[in-house]
């Protein structure tokens, strides 16, 4: 049984190439390009199977996506000893940006939630949000709104009231605007918009990035047709936003903090060396000088001249080495935007379901795709639709 509604596969006609295509693409590139682009590849190919409906291949490579990440990024002694800042970011075994790593967690959760797994599911969501709060050396605030949703509604579907309830309490925080879950809620539609944000290098060499939002579209929300009228999806999370306050700040912080060690590093190579030549001058003057009347002063300012010479090469020279350059390496099959909506399929029931995906004045976007409802454990229904 595929995750997708039917009319995914129908919509690839549409000349747009969807998030789904090219998966063998990239699982060719994972032995290709070895364990440098290996995360990357497997998110890929994670999230186009995800989307094409192969559960198993898309699980197997989130999983090991999974792995890798925990392997650097986690609370202990040896993912902290992986953190090192020295390698230069472009060559560095790609582990994706904060907002790449929770989308891993996303998707690997929708996963144990259709199978039922409701608490692997929210194990997987809970996991998420702790890749959004932790960056490099420092604890921040988890904002990632549709990772805090879907522990909530893994919570709901397992009857675990209060543990949905709590978690609606934080999700309350940042999204104030979201009207909750029904008490009779069984069925949970998700609709992801727009493409991928960019990644692109800037200033000088490149050493830092920026992040512009996705091409190609100008949907940006979404309404589900034939339950009863129309029922606006909720807009749930911002992929471009998460991408360029919270994932840009952190990589700016550890990038700029490698720009100024190169810049402060070779301000002090540079003065330690112009220290050298200031030294060597006296030593040049003071044995050619007879008023200084004593010739070991020559050699101790030589002596010294030398040695700061050699301090400053040295210093110079792991300046170097700590290499600047922004990694601009990105996970491009994500969408720009998650929506949600939930009610009770009894509302839905022999009803046929179409998402309408609509521009920011609300028109029309031009993109219609009929879904049905699947089974997701025994609790529950869900939905997923893809507008591109």
């Amino acid at each position: 049984m595929l995750l997708l509604a039917p009319s995914f596969a129908a919509a690839q006609g549409l000349g747009v190439v969807p998030p789904s295509g090219n998966a063998e693409m990239y699982e060719a590139r994972i032995d290709k390009e070895g364990e440098r682009n290996r995360v990357l590849n497997e998110m890929e190919v994670g999230a186009r199977s995800f989307w094409q409906g192969d559960i198993d291949r898309s699980r197997v490579m989130l999983d090991d996506a999974i792995l890798r990440i925990e392997s650097v990024y986690n609370n202990n002694a040896a993912a902290q000893k992986a953190r090192s800042l020295w390698y230069s970011e472009s060559v560095k075994p790609f582990k994706g940006e904060p907002y790449e790593r929770v989308m891993v967690y996303y998707y690997r959760g929708l996963l144990y939630l259709r199978a039922g797994d409701y608490e692997n599911a929210r194990a997987a969501f809970r996991q998420g949000q702790m890749q959004d709060a932790f960056a490099e050396e420092e604890q921040f605030q988890c904002d990632f709104a549709i990772m805090l949703f879907l522990e909530a509604w893994a919570s709901h579907l397992n009857h675990d009231y209060a543990l949905r309830d709590e978690t609606l309490e934080r999700l309350a925080k940042l999204r104030s605007g979201f009207p909750g879950i029904g008490k009779d809620d069984d069925t949970l539609i998700i609709a992801e918009t727009g493409s991928a944000p960019r990644k692109l290098g800037d200033g000088a060499a490149h050493a830092y990035f920026v992040y512009k939002r996705g091409k190609g579209f100008t949907e940006s929300s979404a309404v589900l047709m034939g339950a009863g009228g129309e029922a606006p999806f909720y807009p749930m999370e911002d992929v471009y936003w998460q991408a360029n306050t919270r994932g840009a700040r952190q990589i700016d912080k550890i990038l700029n903090g490698k720009v100024e060690f190169v810049n402060t590093s070779n301000a002090v190579g540079s003065t330690l060396l112009k220290g050298a030549d200031i030294a060597l001058t006296v030593s040049s003057v003071a044995q050619s000088n007879t008023i200084l009347h004593d010739s070991s002063v020559g050699r101790i300012a030589g002596d010294v001249g030398v040695g700061m010479g050699a301090v400053g090469g040295v210093i110079a020279l792991i300046a170097a080495n700590a290499k600047p350059t922004a990694d601009t390496r990105t996970w491009s099959s994500l969408p720009d935007g998650i929506h949600i909506l939930t009610l009770n399929s009894k509302k839905a029931a022999g009803a046929k379901l179409v998402a309408q995906f609509r521009n920011p004045d609300g028109t029309p976007a031009g993109v219609e795709k009929e879904l049905a409802l699947e089974p997701s454990g025994k609790n529950g229904k869900m939905a997923l639709v893809r507008s591109r």
